[in-house]
């Protein structure tokens, strides 16, 4: 499976429509992560970082203190880069105002209004997956799927230890000090070896 998506809404089951409706769209998804337990929801997310993912998470757990918001930043404790579709059926007016601006201020993140059409559902999904392709550390799990020998190679050393490529892609998914810090040395080399290219073209 190339992606998996996850639900966590205590009102799901992996036979409800949405649920479904995912499968049969999207052929190379795994679907059938679904949790009415935020916490379970949470602790199966985190533990799978280093998947490409993408979590549809409800606003609002009926009996529970917790709410989507909370899950929200608990992921983003660990993770910037984890795509996440927040899922009411109620409209945003509704909610308090410091969540919908603690919302707002997330990236990687969509609302998704519950009474609309399957085809805005998809279209979130579409939009992620055009995100993918140009992501780096899609890009380099993508690599590292077509060369898993290379994948417990060594990319670099600091000074107190080696670094592998397989723990450069988990590093660069928790948006760790150094998944950042390679990320931007790559693009800089790059926008070097660019700048340099075309100089010496002219």
């Amino acid at each position: 499976m190339d992606f998996k998506v996850v639900f966590i809404d205590d009102n799901l089951d992996v036979n409800e429509p949405i649920v479904q409706n995912v499968r049969k769209h999207y052929k190379n998804a795994d679907y059938s992560h679904v949790f009415k337990n935020p916490q379970e929801g949470l602790d199966f997310v985190l533990e799978n970082i280093n998947s490409r993912m993408i979590v549809f998470l409800d606003w609002n757990f009926s009996g529970l203190p917790t709410k989507g918001i909370d899950i929200l930043k608990e992921i983003r404790k660990k993770t910037s880069l984890l795509y996440v579709i927040m899922m009411s059926a109620n409209p945003v007016t509704s909610f308090p105002a410091q969540s919908v601006i603690d919302m707002m201020n997330e990236e990687n993140f969509f609302f998704l209004d519950r009474s609309q059409d399957i085809d805005v559902t998809f279209g979130l999904i579409d939009k992620i997956q055009k995100n993918w392709v140009t992501r780096f550390d899609c890009i380099l799990e993508q690599w590292l799927i077509n060369h898993p020998e290379c994948s417990d190679k060594i990319a670099f050393r600091t000074s107190d230890q080696t670094i592998t490529w397989r723990k450069i892609l988990e590093e660069l998914r928790k948006q760790s000090t150094i998944g950042k810090s390679f990320e931007k040395m790559v693009n800089q080399f790059y926008i070097y070896q660019f700048t340099e290219n075309s100089e010496a073209n002219e």
